[in-house]
């Protein structure tokens, strides 16, 4: 798993809702932020979630 596309995707959500006030809730690019940061962590340490 990759997390640069979802940190991508955050990244440009949120600065599309900040220069022209779309209406995206905040629980949107809460998620999205929230998914990329974990996805970077796993990274990070190395964590893999494998199929069965």
């Amino acid at each position: 798993m990759c997390s640069r596309p979802f940190l991508a995707l955050f990244l440009i959500v949120f600065g599309l809702n900040l220069l022209f006030g779309l209406a995206v809730p905040i629980w949107v690019t809460g998620i999205l932020a929230l998914v990329a940061g974990i996805l970077t962590a796993m990274e990070y340490y190395r964590l893999r979630v494998e199929k069965k």
